[in-house]
């Protein structure tokens, strides 16, 4: 058990990053399993006795044997064989909150004479996780697609590299283990950890009372537009929504639209406090429907509102002093 773990460590250091990854045969590495190795001393018991008593019924089994096992092995490789995979878009979460991603698994064809064969029992699961506990078993229907969710807990903020992942077969017998290992790009973002509530009065941004009865308070009903990608989830009619009414957003009246800058050097302690803090800020001031802007010691974001400005402030903390600012 040890060489094996020592053979997929080494094999590790050999896998690179890619946006998909297509199973060849170069790409697939198969060894006997426990049954594996008990059917072939089997075999070789029923070989010697066949020899020894020159038993034509011991011969004939013996070949039978051997050619299950040949047939298995052939079996077990093509069940991995043309599988790819890729990941989908993985939402942002906070820190110390799991990242879900979306494995998303199909067929490669070469050429167009190339047959889809239904694959069976495949197991994906992360490769320094090596227990079968901890697989996620999976069947792939000819000429379709699926997709699974791996889930893996985000301990720090900013990009987020997705652990080389192992995929494995003992389809059809058990007698072997075909498997290889691959790592997938993806997109994935984890935000700061958001501070607890604090006291904090942000510098005043242009004044909304400058836009009257129409401006974009939130103190006084005034009906119903049509919803623009962008603007606050909370602010949707979901009841109008369920009624088949299409997406309407609720506008307000009145000069209670607070709007303001949200400024790095208004806070202080270390730089992961400040990030936390700024974290914290963002959140309530969306949820508030208010308009802000955030401004850093290496950027600049205007004043805005909407999930799309929410993610990109909150992005910008995230890689903040990191390599992919």
């Amino acid at each position: 058990m040890n060489a094996i773990h020592s053979l997929q460590r080494w094999l590790l250091k050999r896998v690179s990053q890619k946006d998909s990854a297509v199973l060849t045969s170069r790409s697939i590495y198969i060894l006997p399993t426990k049954e594996g190795i008990l059917f072939a001393i089997f075999v070789f018991i029923l070989l010697a006795a066949a020899i020894n008593f020159n038993n034509s019924l011991v011969f004939f089994s013996t070949f039978l044997m051997v050619g299950i096992g040949l047939i298995s092995m052939h079996m077990t490789q093509q069940n991995l064989l043309d599988l790819k995979f890729s990941i989908g878009h993985v939402k942002p979460v906070f820190c110390f909150q799991n990242l879900s991603f979306p494995i998303v698994i199909g067929h490669s064809i070469k050429n167009l004479t190339d047959r889809q064969t239904t694959k069976y029992s495949i197991a994906i699961q992360f490769a320094h996780l090596q227990e079968e506990k901890y697989a996620q078993f999976f069947d792939l229907v000819a000429n379709e697609t699926t997709q699974l969710q791996l889930s893996i807990s985000g301990t720090k903020r900013g990009t987020f590299d997705l652990p080389p992942l192992t995929i494995s077969t003992r389809y059809p017998l058990g007698l072997f283990r075909a498997w290889t290992n691959i790592q997938l790009k993806n997109d994935a973002v984890i935000y700061p950890k958001p501070a607890n509530k604090f006291t904090h009065k942000p510098q005043n941004g242009s004044s909304s009372n400058e836009q009257g009865v129409t401006g974009r308070g939130f103190d006084d009903f005034n009906g119903f537009k049509t919803y623009q990608t962008g603007e606050s989830l909370s602010r949707i009619h979901w009841k109008a929504y369920a009624r088949e009414q299409g997406l309407l957003t609720k506008v307000f009246t009145g000069g209670n639209n607070h709007e303001y800058w949200l400024d790095w050097s208004d806070l202080d302690n270390d730089t992961e406090t400040r990030l936390s803090r700024l974290c914290r800020l963002i959140i309530e001031a969306e949820s508030q429907g208010d308009r802000y802007g955030l401004i850093l010691p290496s950027m600049t974001i205007n004043i805005g509102q909407g999930q799309q400005h929410q993610h990109q402030c909150l992005k910008s903390l995230a890689l903040y002093e990191t390599n992919y600012v």
